[in-house]
């Protein structure tokens, strides 16, 4: 019997959701899965459940990039034990001419290989990583956009926590490094994720694709959970998360 896809909408409203959240980078492989990273182009963004991955360069391919990295870690200051499978990896720094021996970054606005993460207001911003050398230190800075708002120092490839306290009003937070950092785990308490999951039935859909959760387009035949881009007769578009299932 004949398959028919079945696009079904995960929501049909916009929704803003305020709160704490998790980005298990080194074990969610559905929302972080394995992959060479988020691709090139100078606005190439992804979004997952709010944390934005930003490549910010013409020349740069392996922002994002998830790989195997099993480890163990447990937690000085709470005592939680994290088992993790893969690692996220900046795979570079977050600006022009950056270096591992960079103690402040020259520029407050990361122009590549950068992480955001939208507040509401006083945050905590909470990771688990590592150097991306096993002999280098390397340095991750978090501002918001015009000011250094903490420093976090990872000087091997052994796994360390550590956190950043942001106090002010609603903002972006801008999270790079100045060399290559490997990131586990990342949290952040009153962040935002917004969505707008809703086709505009008022105009003429021109054409539609299908992209992975890191950006990749897919074919159409494809099962999970996917992006769909719909492109309208007047020039505008429309990013959608959809569920997609097939049934005979």
């Amino acid at each position: 019997m004949r398959k028919n896809l079945l696009l079904i909408a995960l929501a049909i409203l916009s929704v803003t959701v305020y709160g704490q959240k998790v980005w298990n980078v080194g074990n969610d492989p559905t929302n972080f899965p394995v992959s060479a990273g988020i691709g090139a182009g100078p606005d190439h963004s992804f979004f997952i459940d709010g944390l934005g991955i930003h490549t910010g360069s013409a020349t740069n391919v392996n922002m994002g990039q998830v790989e195997a990295s099993a480890k163990t870690f447990t937690s000085l200051t709470t005592s939680t034990e994290y088992t993790f499978i893969n690692r996220f990896k900046f795979n570079g720094g977050g600006y022009s001419g950056s270096a591992a021996g960079d103690e402040t970054p020259s520029t407050m606005m990361p122009t590549q290989r950068y992480l955001t993460v939208n507040v509401s207001g006083n945050s905590t911003l909470y990771f688990i990583g590592t150097s991306g050398s096993s002999s280098s230190a390397r340095k991750m800075f978090v501002t918001n956009g015009t000011n250094l708002i903490g420093t976090l120092d990872y000087p091997d490839g052994t796994l360390q926590e550590g956190s950043v306290e942001y106090t002010g009003s609603a903002t972006t937070l801008y999270i790079y490094c100045n060399a290559a950092i490997n990131l586990y785990y990342i949290s952040a308490t009153n962040a935002v994720a917004s969505s707008v999951n809703t086709i505009d039935t008022n105009k003429t859909i021109v054409s539609e694709k299908l992209y992975n959760i890191l950006g990749h387009e897919i074919p159409a035949t494809s099962k999970g959970l996917v992006l769909r881009k719909v492109s309208y007769s007047d020039g505008t578009e429309s990013t959608v998360k959809n569920f997609i299932r097939w049934e005979n």
